[in-house]
């Protein structure tokens, strides 16, 4: 159920990203709990997003800006400046890598993270977690020259290994998706890879950083979202991600061809559901006809993303306990296999005991 908290955060967000403007006398401090806004926007990986919003109010609105409870302005703006410079550092260091790895001749592309923040009015101001990189063919080079430069590598996972450089955790990774997960994933791993070679790119800043193209942004957006929606939980900034890209690209973008691989690749109800619920809570208009903005399962989905708190990936546990986790997580959401996976979930769950016994990614 969406409440007052709730609606005043959604407010704050499309105010931010320019779908709704900010008027004067729009909220006040009468009846709502800034706190629990506060606090439901940190939750939802949107901090410093939502304060945009707030300070665009207080331009508009000087009776609020005088009236906003100080002590919670105060943190809310030094959380956000803390946003700010972990984005920073994070892009300073992770620049520097990129530079030295294209001294050997590798190229770096950014997945995730700095791609999906430059559809933001502010990139600096989307929460990052790690950097996801993808390095083509070059996978154990961009590792050993990484150790060669200091830093810990950890290639413990079959999909990624962890680098720690400069005290920022990358992640460089062998494959795009999990292939484990069968046949069709190993195809859509060679799917974006091919996309990544073959269509246009460009540069974060003047890096040495890739930023893929629309298709892979889309593609790979909404499979990460979904891998997440089903084993744990999907936040309010997975869909803001959406609902921007929709925002900028839904004009020149190949809908057609997004759908068809959607519709491949098992994705087609989850993208639908995403786009239903960017337009409803964020605002974002559809001027496209080929885009789908209708799913039965919206309030269902916008619910669990609002309210569930069994995130695994973020917990810090042993791969053992991580895998107890994932597995509880799935018998207990079973309605999310029936309506976004045409995999039921026992068959998910043999294909993955299946992927870990047989390691098919050397085949």
């Amino acid at each position: 159920m969406v409440g007052n908290v709730e609606k005043v955060l959604f407010m704050l967000l499309r105010i931010a990203v320019g779908t709704e403007v900010a008027v004067a006398g729009s909220l006040s401090i009468e009846g709502i709990s800034w706190r629990a806004v506060y606090n439901l926007a940190r939750k939802q990986g949107v901090l410093a997003i939502a304060f945009d919003g707030l300070v665009k109010l207080f331009e508009q609105d000087s009776e609020l800006a005088k009236s906003f409870p100080q002590p919670l302005k105060l943190q809310w703006i030094n959380a956000t400046f803390n946003i700010e410079q972990r984005y920073e550092r994070q892009r300073e260091v992770c620049a520097d890598l990129a530079e030295k790895w294209a001294e050997s001749g590798i190229k770096t592309l950014c997945m995730k993270g700095f791609a999906f923040g430059t559809y933001y009015p502010q990139p600096n101001h989307r929460e990052c977690g790690d950097f996801d990189c993808y390095l083509y063919d070059d996978y154990a080079k961009g590792n050993d020259i990484a150790r060669e430069l200091g830093a810990k590598v950890d290639e413990e996972m079959y999909k990624h290994s962890e680098i720690i450089y400069r005290k920022v955790m990358i992640e460089n990774h062998r494959f795009i998706v999990a292939v484990r997960g069968g046949k069709k994933m190993k195809n859509l791993h060679k799917l974006l890879d091919n996309i990544a070679r073959t269509e246009e790119r460009k540069t974060l800043f003047d890096t040495k950083i890739e930023i893929p193209s629309p298709m892979f942004n889309a593609l790979f957006m909404n499979h990460h979202s979904l891998t997440h929606f089903l084993s744990e939980v999907v936040r309010l900034r997975h869909i803001l991600d959406w609902a921007l890209f929709i925002k900028k690209e839904q004009e020149s973008f190949d809908w057609r061809r997004f759908y068809e691989l959607c519709e491949e690749y098992e994705m087609r109800a989850f993208v639908d559901c995403m786009t239903a619920i960017a337009v409803d809570i964020f605002g974002i208009q559809i001027t496209n006809s080929l885009i789908v903005a209708e799913s039965s399962y919206a309030t269902r989905v916008l619910d669990t993303v609002l309210n569930d708190d069994n995130s695994i990936y973020s917990q810090n546990v042993g791969a053992w306990r991580m895998r107890a986790l994932l597995v509880k997580n799935m018998l207990a959401s079973r309605w999310k296999y029936e309506a976004f996976s045409n995999q039921g979930i026992f068959i998910k769950f043999i294909s993955l005991v299946w992927g870990f016994l047989t390691h098919p990614e050397e085949d």
